[in-house]
């Protein structure tokens, strides 16, 4: 973000600060947008061409399997095309039993909501089943309002011909024009150390570490084949991400006197490794101002050290991991013995059965975006939930009332489809820059995008009737006050818990790493993954408000989690090779058991156990430890006792 943007997030409000922040331009932003409205402008022009059915649909599945970049682009196609086909499959062979049996149809479509919602929590392949359920279910509650079985047929094999021509459209445009996974990965590290080096200039001690902490998790979790041993260039792989992510790490416990003496020197040091990425590999040797000597404190060795690490990743290849077998399991270890699994599915089917028994009664078929709704806004905890309720709920809104304005105001004066793609490209270029936001947001472009297309896109001709945009947003709202009743009343789940679970595994690795710092780099990972994790729960903790009591309040949560990020970034300081040589064996064994106690009291909802006593004459990185430990407990965070 540039710095400018930056200064006016830091002095505005939470809210318009966030909105700011995440609605600012950024390097590939505009061409990923660009390419999104394409896509939409294509696939709504063949579907009026040749006059294939749901053509607001073909529009939103442009958004649902766009990625920033090509590889995860394709990977989402190929399963959605393996999800239809299959929903297509289970359709037919569903209509020859319950066409006219809604004793057998209604239990066939709880059945199946919940084996998609159980699925999707413990199946290696859920998405991909879930996905086959949703459309199932779908195409079961049209059943009553086709006039005939050929019509039903009908509509569901046009489905496939609606899923498959957006998908083409946007793989060729991706494969021509979308960015690879090794551009993306170069293009975002830039960027995040441009930032820091402004940020250490200017001498704040506000850097937004959280923001860029999680964005090199989700690069390290997109996968690249560019990465082999014939690279010419200084080239962003997984190991320079895991430099930057432990960099990022140590940088939480930088005080501001040393933030003063160095901050200068480290921005100029950032500048040299950014300027490296893309370099032809011709030297080896690391600048002399990586190589001039520091002071003797503990933080700034570490970062020091850290620095000529990134540095020297940046001209290595990547080793390939030795394959081994049974890493990847097709269920997850707790899929019959955890109950919030089958909780979770159960809550979505009381849901799904509720809002159709609702419109059904009512014969409103208008409203039968409530399942949708109900599908898609099903998460774990309630905070989650809530959190996607807001955003679908504030996305329908303003799409149905860009719709509205355009059907009445806009729409009168087209007179040919070139006028309408004209439409289509420019309200899809808005949704998409807020589909291309952080999770945080971009689920609200999609909503915006989806209840445009429904209002717009009715038939083949221009759309006149504002009933159908007024059905289609009232059963959104439909779904979201069921979603949100049946979410908070049975079996609610609370994105605390998932914070603690995040924190005891944070100290776990912790533990692990203090037992054997020779082998660091193997677990600050983990510890850095658990902490971003964390911090996700934590944000949506805000949405649930008072309707899962006995749990933590946000700000003493936040809290918790900065005074854990601190702990972290001390004990990666005290692991580094220059400093890890000094330690006690019993005061590193110590530490590593009190972090395991801690991990089981947080999990658990409980007080942290007190930090261990040290022998005398320990080295300074582990009294900084020690006091990290210390405020830790005071903050750590526990449920709430009523």
């Amino acid at each position: 973000m540039p710095a400018s943007t930056e200064r006016v997030y830091r002095r505005s409000s939470r809210l318009l600060g966030w909105l700011l922040y995440e609605l600012a331009p950024k390097d590939g932003r505009g061409w990923s947008v660009a390419l999104m409205a394409t896509a939409c402008t294509i696939s709504v022009a063949i579907a009026m061409v040749f006059q294939i059915p749901e053509a607001a649909y073909m529009a939103y599945i442009v958004f649902l399997i766009s990625r920033d970049e090509k590889a995860s682009t394709f990977v989402s196609a190929a399963g959605g095309l393996a999800a239809i086909t299959i929903a297509i499959a289970g359709t037919l062979g569903l209509s020859l039993i319950d066409l006219s049996e809604p004793a057998v149809r209604l239990p066939a479509m709880a059945g199946i909501t919940f084996l998609a919602m159980y699925s999707v929590r413990v199946f290696a392949l859920g998405p991909i089943t879930y996905l086959a359920g949703f459309v199932t279910v779908m195409l079961q509650s049209v059943v009553d309002e086709v006039p005939n079985p050929e019509a039903l047929t009908r509509i569901t094999l046009w489905l496939w011909v609606v899923l498959f021509v957006p998908i083409v459209v946007t793989l060729a445009l991706n494969t021509l024009f979308a960015p690879s996974v090794a551009l993306l990965r170069n293009r975002e590290f830039k960027r995040i150390l441009k930032g820091l080096s402004e940020g250490l200039r200017e001498g704040r001690g506000d850097l937004p570490l959280e923001r860029y902490r999680e964005r090199v998790v989700e690069l390290l979790d997109k996968k690249t084949h560019e990465e082999i041993p014939r690279l010419q260039y200084a080239t962003v792989n997984a190991l320079v991400l895991r430099q930057l992510l432990s960099l990022l790490v140590l940088l939480e416990t930088v005080e501001p006197e040393l933030l003063l003496r160095r901050g200068g020197a480290w921005a100029e040091e950032f500048e040299l490794i950014q300027a490296r990425v893309g370099e032809v590999l011709t030297r080896t040797e690391s600048p002399h101002t990586l190589d001039a000597p520091i002071e003797h404190q503990p933080t700034a060795i570490a970062i020091h050290a850290n620095l000529l690490s990134l540095w020297h990743a940046l001209g290595e290849t990547e080793p390939h991991p030795a394959k081994t077998t049974g890493e990847r399991q097709l269920l997850a270890k707790d899929a019959t013995t955890n109950p919030a699994h089958w909780q979770f599915a159960l809550k979505t089917t009381f849901a799904v059965m509720i809002v159709y028994s609702l419109y059904t009664l009512m014969d409103w078929p208008g409203l039968s975006t409530s399942i949708v709704t109900c599908f898609f806004v099903a998460l774990g905890s309630l905070g989650e939930t809530v959190h996607k309720l807001t955003l679908r709920l504030s996305g329908a809104v303003i799409g149905g009332l860009l719709a509205g304005l355009c059907i009445v105001f806009v729409l009168p004066h087209c007179t040919d489809i070139g006028q309408l793609c004209a439409i289509i490209a420019v309200v899809s270029t808005g949704a998409a820059w807020v589909a291309t936001s952080s999770e945080q947001l971009s689920y609200a472009g999609l909503q915006i995008a989806f209840a445009f297309f429904l209002g717009m896109l009715q038939d083949y001709a221009p759309a006149t009737d504002l009933t159908v945009l007024r059905d289609r947003v009232a059963g959104i709202l439909l779904g979201n006050v069921v979603m949100t009743i049946v979410f908070s009343t049975l079996w609610p789940q609370s994105a605390a818990t998932r914070v603690r679970s995040a924190v005891g595994e944070v100290l776990r690795a912790l533990a692990t790493l203090l037992e054997s710092p020779a082998q660091a780099a193997a677990h600050w990972e983990r510890a850095a993954r658990g902490l971003v994790l964390a911090e996700h729960f934590r944000t949506l903790r805000s949405f649930e408000l008072q309707l899962v009591p006995g749990h933590a309040p946000v700000e003493r949560i936040a809290g918790g989690l900065r005074a854990l990020a601190k702990l972290e970034g001390h004990i990666f300081v005290s692991t580094s090779p220059p400093i890890s040589a000094g330690y006690r064996e019993e005061d590193r064994r110590a530490l590593s058991r009190w972090a395991t106690e801690a991990a089981a009291a947080a999990e658990a909802g409980l007080k942290w156990p007190p930090p261990p006593s040290l022998a005398r004459g320990g080295s300074a990185a582990l009294e900084d430890v020690m006091g990290a430990a210390r405020e830790s407990v005071e903050f750590s965070v526990t449920r709430e006792r009523s």
